[in-house]
């Protein structure tokens, strides 16, 4: 992908420049991104997001660009390399228009392996939607103390052989025992 940026060639000697992004991260290198991510040492919630992004997009153009337009004073130019990424493209008013297209082009294949092993490792929690409460309020069907046994009926019953008993336990799973009263 090509991008235009106002030129930051030094002594500036034409209007804009143009950096080309590769078009899909190797595996060397978007493992390079991940585990740039995982080395961020920010325990505070509120700056540690920011912190990732930045780091995030900073190693987008570091291990993205691939090409560009950039001399030097005399007109040679200008290999791509990580110093020199840092030193003009980094430095530049332009650098926002290049972090989004870096964005475009590799968030996908940075964020979503790592994405995908963050929900592995935790389990997805039920969250309410808007009116429902059924999640915050007290439920009925698995009741915190075991349920006293109902009155005798007036009808009679007899137990046959193999039939069994059941009680909800603590946990609201149900227990077999020839005793209900044995089981709570």
């Amino acid at each position: 992908m090509d991008v235009t940026i106002k030129c930051v060639c030094p002594g500036s000697p034409h209007e804009t420049d143009r950096i080309t992004l590769r078009d899909k991260l190797d595996f060397h290198t978007a493992t390079t991104i991940r585990k740039a991510l995982a080395m961020v040492d920010n325990d505070d919630p509120r700056s540690r997001t920011a912190e990732v992004l930045a780091v995030l997009s900073e190693f987008y153009l570091l291990m993205g660009v691939q090409f560009w337009t950039l001399v030097d004073e005399g007109g040679k130019n200008l290999d791509v390399s990580q110093s020199a990424i840092r030193a003009y493209l980094l430095e530049s008013p332009d650098v926002d228009v290049l972090i989004e297209a870096a964005d475009e082009l590799y968030n996908e294949a940075i964020l979503l392996p790592l994405l995908s092993r963050a929900s592995m490792s935790s389990p997805p929690t039920p969250t309410p939607s808007q009116g429902d409460d059924s999640l915050t309020s007290a439920t009925t069907d698995s009741p915190a103390t075991p349920p006293k046994p109902s009155k005798r009926s007036s009808t009679t019953t007899s137990r046959t052989v193999g039939t069994e008993t059941t009680s909800l336990s603590l946990v609201g799973v149900s227990n077999s025992s020839q005793n209900s009263r044995s089981a709570a």
